[in-house]
């Protein structure tokens, strides 16, 4: 014979467990959040650190540590820029933003003392399509801006020869395009963030 199901066990019994559940899962996650939030915010840190180093064109070892000390010892953060002295020539760094095919796109753009020669550039964060636009980050495609001066035209992948020309990403048009634009603006941007014109 079947017992009777009351009112408890068939409204509130299944309402107190859904609610000790979500608790319990709440707690969980905001535990696991907590006791990484340090290491988290260290390696954000770390990753920006490395990308100026990388549009400065300072080597270091590809370390925490490495990073860290590679980073103290050669970078100056001013107001809205950093510096960095390399071969007793001042190297000018800066943060640029534009939009990007799915996403905003943000780089670390370096220059040389005359404020219009990539010293290098790196990618912060982008949101492109992972295998397409997402390959801006690949060292081949950033590399190719060292030591050229804006503005740049895309021309094929592996066909760049002229000082102006740009490798596009096969199958990632649009993208970049993008990334030629902010590319294109990053020189004027720098002359209006460092204040020298």
């Amino acid at each position: 014979m079947k017992a009777k199901e009351t009112f408890f066990s068939k409204r509130i019994y299944p309402l107190l467990f859904m609610l000790i559940v979500t608790v319990v899962c709440i707690l969980a996650t905001s535990g696991l959040y907590l006791a990484t939030q340090d290491r988290a915010m260290a390696n954000e840190l770390s990753f920006t650190r490395r990308a100026i180093l990388d549009a400065a064109g300072i080597s270091y070892q590809p370390t925490q540590s490495g990073i860290e000390t590679a980073y103290l010892q050669n970078i100056e953060e001013q107001q809205g820029y950093f510096t960095a002295l390399v071969a007793n020539d001042t190297r000018y760094i800066i943060l640029l933003e534009g939009p990007g095919l799915w996403g905003k796109i943000s780089i670390m753009a370096g220059f040389e003392q005359d404020l219009k020669t990539f010293s290098g550039l790196a990618i912060v964060s982008q949101n492109e399509t992972p295998g397409l636009g997402a390959r801006i980050e690949e060292p081949w495609f950033t590399e190719q801006f060292k030591g050229k001066v804006p503005p740049f035209v895309l021309v094929e992948e592996g066909t760049a020869d002229a000082a102006d020309e740009i490798d596009a990403i096969t199958g990632a048009t649009r993208t970049s395009e993008y990334f030629r634009n902010l590319a294109n603006s990053a020189a004027t941007e720098a002359s209006r963030i460092i204040g020298r014109q």
